[in-house]
C-alpha cells in the first residue's frame, strides 16, 4: 500500500530513481522492526538505523544537533536515508533545498514500503550515485553547502559516502570558482570557439589564463616559405610544435590552474600533459572536429583526462577503445554577447544584404549543390572559392576570409541564411552527417532565419519545423526557399523561436557549466585537494611533541598508516563540536593551499 503511493511520488520527480527503488530487492541483512513508540526502524545485521525506543524523538535531537549547519547553509546534503525519520523532520525544520545521499537502494525500498514518505519525497531529492550531485541547484548553492551525516547509514558504507564527500568537495570548489588556463590553437574553426569559452567561464566566476596561439600563426604558417623541401617543412612543425607547447606550459604552470582546457589543435605535446598530470592538474581537450577527417583523436585520446565531442556514438566507442578515460558528447553553441540581433543601417544592408546568403569555405558539396542557386539573389562569402568558375560572380570580396563582426552583419541582413555543413565527397547533404556546426546556433543566435542541412543530432537540440527548418537535398532547398522568401512573417516567427532556445540552452555559458559538471562527476579533484606526499601521523605527532597542544591533535590520527591534509580536513568538518586552535589552523592551511 505504502510502496505505490511513495514510488509514485518519486516518479514525479526523478522517475529513473523510482525504477532503480521498484527492482530493488531487500538485503539479507535487512529487518524492519516496530519500535517501542510506534513507528518503524530498520536493522542492518547488527546495527540500528534508528533508535528502537522513539526514532522521532531521536530525530527532532539530530536536528537540534545539527541546527548550526542547517541555518549557516544555502543546500543541504544528507548523508543516509533510513527509514527516512530523520529526513522528514529535517523539511519540517527548512524550507531550503535538500538532497539525501543513500547508496543502498535495497535500504529506500524498505523504507518505502514501511510508512508514507510521499511528501518527502516530494520535496527531498534522493541520489544513490555520488557523480549526480551536480545539478542546476546544487551548482549555485555549492559554496554554502552542508552535509548532515547519519552517522548510522554512514558506518554501514564508509567508502561510498567518503567518495560523496569527496565528490561534494569538488563541487564546492568548483561552485567558488577554479582556476582555468583555456588553450587555443594557432587558427582555424576552434580558435573563436576558445575564446568563447574562456569568456564564459570568466562569466561563470571562474579565473581563467587564456592562452591564445593566434600570435603564432604567422611564424607557423611562414615554414612553408621557408624550403620547398617536404620532409624539412614536417621537421620544421614538428620543432615549432615543441616550441609553442613549451610556450604554453610557460604560462600555465606559474598560473597554478585547477584544470588546463584545451581546445582542438590546441599545441600541447605529450610531454607537457604528462607534466601536468604530475602535478596533478587535471586536463580536458573539447574535440570540436569530425573525427572522420581529423585523426590525432586516436594519440590524444589516452592524454587528456577528459574529452569532450561534438559528435556521439561511433565516436565515443572509438575513443574509449584508444584509451580515453572519461568521454562525453559537448556540442557547440553562440556568444549572444557576439552573435546577436541587430538591425541593418540602410549602408549595411546594401553591403551585405541578399534574399539568399552563405558564409564559409568552399568544400566540394557546398561547391555542387550552389551551382543550382545561380538564378537567385544569392551571395556567397568565404574563401575557397576559386575551384568553381559557375559560382565567381556571386563570390564576395574575391574570396577573402571574412571576419566575426562582417559575418554576424550578413546573418542579420540576409532573409535566408543558407547552412550546409562541409563534405569533401557528397555532391550535397552528407547523409551521414552527426554533428551540428557553431553557424548553426550562432545564426539562430541572431534572431534570423536559416535553412540548415539535416543532421542526426539536430531534433535533440532544436524542435524542427518550429525552431529550425531542414533541407535534405537541392530541389527541397529551392522549395523551402520560395516557400520562406514568399512568407517573411512564418519566416520571423521560426527564426524568433530558434533565438529563444539559444539563449535559454545553447550558450558557451551552458556549455562551460557542462563541461565542468561533467568533469566533476568523472571524479575530479582540484589539485590542492591533494598533498603528494603523506605523512606518517606517528612521526607528526613526535616532531611536535607529543605534550604539545598539535602533537595531542595528531597523536588521534596514529591509527592511519598515512595522513594528508585532506584527511585532516574532513575529520575536522565531520565534528560539529568547538573547533581548537589547531583545527583552525589546519583549516586556515587548507584554504591557503587552494
Amino acid at each position: 500500500m505504502f510502496l505505490d503511493r511513495n514510488l509514485s511520488a518519486l516518479s514525479a520527480v526523478d522517475e529513473r530513481m523510482a525504477d532503480r527503488v521498484r527492482n530493488a530487492r531487500r538485503g539479507a541483512d535487512l529487518a524492519v522492526v516496530r519500535s517501542k513508540a510506534g513507528p518503524p526502524t530498520l536493522k542492518a545485521g547488527e546495527t540500528a538505523l534508528h533508535s528502537l525506543y522513539d526514532p522521532a524523538g531521536e530525530a527532532r535531537d539530530w536536528v537540534a544537533h545539527h541546527r548550526g549547519d542547517i541555518d549557516g547553509s544555502s543546500s543541504i546534503v544528507v548523508f543516509g536515508f533510513g527509514m527516512g525519520h530523520h529526513v522528514a523532520e529535517l523539511l519540517r525544520a527548512t524550507d531550503k533545498p535538500v538532497t539525501v545521499f543513500e547508496p543502498r537502494v535495497d535500504i529506500l525500498r524498505a523504507a518505502l514500503e514501511a510508512s508514507d514518505l510521499s511528501g518527502t519525497l516530494a520535496r527531498a531529492r534522493i541520489v544513490n550515485d555520488a557523480g549526480r550531485f551536480w545539478e542546476p541547484g546544487m551548482r549555485a548553492a555549492g559554496g554554502a553547502l552542508r552535509i548532515l551525516r547519519h552517522r548510522p547509514s554512514v558506518s554501514l558504507s564508509p567508502a561510498l559516502f567518503a567518495e560523496a564527500a569527496s565528490r561534494l568537495d569538488a563541487l564546492r570548489a568548483a561552485a567558488r570558482g577554479l582556476r582555468i588556463a583555456v588553450v587555443g590553437p594557432f587558427y582555424g574553426g576552434s580558435l573563436p570557439i576558445a575564446g568563447h569559452s574562456a569568456a564564459a567561464l570568466r562569466t561563470l566566476g571562474h579565473e581563467v589564463e587564456f592562452i591564445d596561439n593566434s600570435v603564432l600563426a604567422e611564424p607557423f604558417l611562414s615554414i612553408d616559405k621557408v624550403t620547398e623541401s617536404r620532409p624539412h617543412r614536417d621537421i620544421l612543425r614538428e620543432k615549432f610544435g615543441e616550441f609553442a607547447s613549451e610556450a604554453a606550459m610557460a604560462r600555465i604552470v606559474p598560473f597554478r590552474p585547477d584544470l588546463v582546457f584545451a581546445l582542438a589543435q590546441a599545441p600541447l605535446r605529450e610531454t607537457a600533459l604528462a607534466a601536468l598530470r604530475e602535478r596533478g592538474i587535471a586536463t580536458a581537450m573539447w574535440f570540436v572536429e569530425d573525427f572522420r577527417h581529423m585523426g590525432y583523436w586516436r594519440s590524444a585520446a589516452a592524454q587528456y583526462d577528459h574529452f569532450f565531442t561534438i559528435q556521439k556514438g561511433e565516436f565515443l566507442s572509438r575513443l574509449r577503445e584508444a584509451g580515453a578515460r572519461n568521454a562525453a558528447f559537448l556540442p557547440l553553441a553562440a556568444a549572444p554577447e557576439v552573435h546577436r540581433k541587430m538591425e541593418p543601417t540602410p549602408e549595411e544592408a546594401l553591403e551585405f544584404g541578399s534574399d539568399v546568403s552563405f558564409v564559409g569555405a568552399g568544400y566540394y558539396n557546398r561547391r555542387k549543390m550552389f551551382e543550382g542557386l545561380v538564378d537567385l539573389d544569392f551571395r556567397i562569402w568565404g574563401n575557397e572559392w576559386d575551384a568553381c568558375p559557375a559560382l565567381q560572380g556571386f563570390v564576395q570580396r574575391d574570396g577573402a576570409r571574412i571576419g566575426t563582426d562582417d559575418i554576424v552583419r550578413i546573418f542579420n541582413a540576409s532573409r535566408i541564411n543558407v547552412n550546409l555543413h562541409s563534405s569533401s565527397y557528397h555532391e550535397g547533404v552528407n547523409p551521414d552527417g552527426d554533428f551540428v556546426n557553431p553557424r548553426t546556433f550562432e545564426i539562430a543566435a541572431c534572431g534570423r532565419f536559416q535553412l540548415v542541412d539535416a543532421r542526426s543530432g539536430l531534433a535533440d537540440l532544436f524542435r524542427l519545423g518550429e525552431e529550425l527548418v531542414c533541407f535534405d537535398g537541392l530541389g527541397d532547398l529551392r522549395g523551402k526557399i520560395a516557400h520562406y522568401l514568399a512568407n517573411p512573417e512564418e519566416r520571423e516567427a521560426l527564426a524568433s523561436r530558434g533565438m529563444e532556445r539559444v539563449l535559454r540552452d545553447h550558450t558557451y555559458e551552458r556549455r562551460m557549466e557542462e563541461m565542468i559538471g561533467r568533469v566533476v562527476r568523472d571524479g575530479y579533484e582540484p589539485p590542492w585537494k591533494a598533498q603528494r606526499e603523506r605523512e606518517d601521523p606517528a612521526r607528526l605527532a613526535a616532531e611536535a611533541g607529543r605534550e604539545t597542544e598539535l602533537g595531542r591533535y595528531l597523536a588521534r590520527f596514529e591509527g592511519l598508516r598515512s595522513l594528508t591534509l585532506r584527511d585532516i580536513v574532513r575529520e575536522i568538518r565531520s565534528d560539529n563540536g568547538d573547533l581548537s586552535r589547531a583545527e583552525r589552523i589546519f583549516l586556515a592551511l587548507s584554504e591557503i593551499g587552494r
